[in-house]
């Protein structure tokens, strides 16, 4: 197996062309050639400007409806529809206006997300081990009550009988973040 870095859909779209043997997905697959497990469930917090999380968080962390001021620093639909559906409903139902959405095939990398989230303008939404340094201007901060949920499923083809591909699957850890 050879790791590959791509979008939920370009995933399920090798899958279902037999160019990929596994792929670790942001939404479950609806295909019924593939098989799916979840591997990982986070509970998403907030990047932020440090000043404004001074001024939005209390000890529990950030109620999600005060986050109407900045706007929020978004991904591709087109990478995960599925995922973009539900954490623009939930952002939506706490009374958010969202911004443009970025076009088709960008992708921010974490630098400029920070660099975008330090100036107080915008926000990030985030887990809490969030793999890049922050700088010391972006704090990361839980959401009250937890209203956004990443899930991370692992797919396969369904019809695959390899030994080494069952092995990995039944290797995969499941974790609550």
């Amino acid at each position: 197996m050879q790791a590959r870095h791509l979008s939920s859909a370009a995933q399920l779209e090798a899958l279902r062309a037999g160019e990929l043997d596994i792929g670790l997905l942001r939404e479950r697959p609806v295909d019924p050639d593939l098989d799916a497990m979840p591997v990982v469930t986070e509970r998403l917090g907030v990047l932020l400007a440090a000043s404004v999380a001074a001024e939005l968080a209390d000890d529990e962390g950030v109620r999600l409806e005060t986050l109407r001021g900045p706007q929020w620093v978004s991904f591709p639909r087109s990478g995960s529809p599925a995922w973009y559906d539900e954490v623009t409903s939930v952002l939506r139902s706490f009374g958010l206006a969202l911004g443009p959405e970025p076009p088709q095939d960008q992708s921010l990398i974490a630098e400029v997300k920070l660099a975008a989230v330090g100036t107080g303008k915008t926000f990030a939404l985030a887990p809490p081990h969030w793999s890049a340094p922050l700088p010391e201007n972006v704090v990361w901060k839980p959401l009250h009550q937890h209203p956004l949920v990443r899930r991370t499923w692992a797919a396969w083809p369904a019809h695959s009988r390899r030994r080494d591909l069952a092995a990995f699957i039944t290797a995969l850890p499941t974790t609550d973040l």
